[in-house]
């Protein structure tokens, strides 16, 4: 529109010979004009071309760049004369709508950064008294804990996440723990590098009251059952004793119980899991964790992918998916890993533990923080003899659980009728008693670690050594490499963290296990060779022939049956010739 405007203006301020002159001939000629007139027109017409149908003229351009120069509020100078006409230039071009592509929609980038601002926006919407009154009503390790602060201790030792990480860490813990009002405790566990992304795994606990309603233990226990066909499941009947076989052709194996999993709230399945990729992006619960993943798991080593539903492929096969192998790796973590001061925490009932260790021969129980504990100097934390730090977190046992479960449970129902073949049975496939499993009991000294080849299960140092008396104490694990422990302010303040790829540290070289001995074919036969059912007209020979052979047989039967009784009738003659 400017262009044309500026055109017409153009037109019609064309200068003419005289001031009386006409604007135009009757003739419909040009209006007569001097030789500068008629080169200034030529020269305007030349501009007014237009060499692209869908681009703009080289005078509409011009006219459309000195109008934004004249209605300018600045001034402008001469450094701005190009990107203005490029500005006109985009303006001006038309795209069409069929190259267009596809909205692509968000990016992960986009999408983390809008998620995570929204964690910035949402804190302060909760209200600060009521996160007040929620910490006050706290005792110990209940709420949210500073992890800026153990953050600011763990790069003392020059270890640790970025700073920025720490902070949207916390914000994702206290969003958390705003979800979730019924958590009784909250930490930062660590993170376990990925393949594709990464797990901040945050560990929680439950009041007593909760675990009630938690389901997952038995869904989990399930799942396996669940696959199995219905007669070879465990609460139905063996298919050996539905089928009628004699008592002596019946298999006497019996394949070895399952092993049940720990309920919710006790041994390894005392804490819950949450997993995020990124801090600000949703959280997700890891399911308990099983005997026989915590087996499988200590036989095979795999990387984590980043996505919970990938499929774990290894021998021998992994009972679950990646997620229930991230939580099998992450109890093993912890129950090697979690330590403490020695004298920070204490049983709850002294006289019950050492009776219950007598009896059963374990030390297991709960541990309670002890109030009296009066701290140890940091020179004897960071002590190379490792006396002063203990485990507070329950061992792993071969059968993978924390306590030991008898699989040759009496039997406390019986039936009448039964009860006379069950005791036949028993006597039969009576197995022996089993040992009971036992570990180190809890609160062992880390000196009590076995060792990794030829170096120390633990690595205790100082921060500095250059300014003692504000150092603190470090220690690395070399079994679980990205575990960490520190100390200050005596022992009476220490965190755990855990930062790698959740793999352990072996003395040699991993070695897969072999696959199992295939089993002998059972030899061909025609007892056991397939053949093609007869034609009708085939089994209809079959019984004419057998019918055949039968009354041969009866008319031989009978002619025997007569020689037989001459043979009597000349022996009740003679008389005497047997004698």
């Amino acid at each position: 529109m400017i262009g044309e405007k500026q055109c017409i203006r153009g037109r019609r301020d064309l200068p003419t010979r005289g001031a009386g002159s006409s604007s135009g001939s009757d003739d419909g000629s040009l209006p007569s004009m001097t030789p500068e007139d008629r080169e200034c027109l030529h020269a305007k017409m030349f501009l007014m071309k237009q060499r692209q149908h869908d681009m703009p003229s080289l005078y509409d351009h011009l006219s459309s760049l000195i109008a934004t120069l004249l209605d300018g509020e600045t001034n402008l100078g001469l450094s701005q004369l190009e990107e203005i006409s490029e500005t006109i230039k985009r303006e001006r071009i038309e795209v069409p709508s069929a190259p267009l592509r596809d909205d692509p929609g968000k990016s992960h980038t986009e999408n983390l950064a809008k998620a995570q601002w929204n964690l910035f926006k949402k804190m302060p919407q909760v209200g600060q008294n009521d996160i007040d009154n929620h910490f006050e009503e706290s005792d110990g390790f209940i709420g949210v804990p500073d992890i800026v602060r153990h953050a600011a201790f763990f790069e003392m030792a020059g270890i640790g996440l970025p700073r920025e990480e720490i902070i949207r860490m916390s914000l994702a813990l206290t969003e958390l723990m705003m979800d979730y009002p019924f958590i009784k405790s909250i930490r930062f566990w660590g993170k376990i590098l990925g393949i594709s992304r990464n797990y901040y795994i945050a560990e929680t606990e439950f009041g007593e009251e909760e675990y009630e309603d938690d389901t997952s233990v038995t869904k989990e226990a399930e799942h396996d059952n669940d696959e199995l066909p219905s007669e070879l499941r465990e609460e139905e009947s063996s298919l050996f004793d539905d089928m009628m076989l004699p008592d002596d052709l019946k298999p006497m194996y019996k394949p070895p119980p399952k092993i049940p999993c720990e309920p919710a709230g006790s041994g390894l399945n005392k804490k819950v899991y949450f997993v995020t990729s990124e801090p600000g992006l949703p959280w997700v619960r890891l399911p308990h964790v099983t005997p026989a993943q915590i087996q499988v798991a200590r036989k095979i080593r795999k990387f984590f992918t980043g996505n919970l539903d990938a499929q774990v492929v290894s021998y021998p096969p992994f009972p679950g998916i990646e997620r229930n192998y991230l939580r099998a790796q992450i109890a093993r973590i912890s129950a090697s890993t979690q330590i403490s001061p020695l004298g920070y925490f204490r049983f709850d009932d002294e006289t019950e533990e050492e009776e219950a260790a007598e009896e059963t021969g374990e030390a297991r129980g709960d541990i309670i923080i002890d109030t009296e504990f009066e701290g140890m100097s940091i020179k004897d934390l960071a002590d190379g003899s490792l006396q002063a730090w203990v485990h507070h977190s329950p061992a792993i046992l071969p059968q993978g659980r924390a306590m030991w479960w008898n699989p040759v449970q009496p039997k406390e129902e019986f039936n009448e009728d039964e009860e006379d073949q069950e005791d036949e049975d028993e006597e039969r496939n009576e197995p022996d008693e089993p040992e009971p499993e036992v570990g180190p009991p809890l609160l062992t000294p880390l000196a009590e670690d076995d060792s990794v080849g030829n170096s120390p299960a633990w690595i205790a140092c100082t921060s500095s050594k250059f300014i003692p008396e504000y150092a603190i104490a470090l220690l690395q694990s070399n079994v679980w490499v990205g575990a960490m422990a520190f100390a200050a302010d005596k022992g009476k303040f220490f965190e755990n963290l855990y930062i790698g790829w959740g793999q352990k540290n072996l003395e040699d070289v991993f070695e897969p296990a072999l696959p199992e001995i295939p089993l002998v074919e059972f030899p061909s036969g025609p007892e056991i060779t397939e053949a093609d059912d007869p034609t009708p007209e085939e089994e209809a020979a079959v019984r004419a022939a057998l019918q055949e052979k039968e009354l041969e047989a009866e008319f031989e039967q009978n002619m025997d049956d007569e020689d037989d009784d001459d043979i009597v009738d000349d022996d009740g003659e003679g008389g005497e010739q047997f004698d």
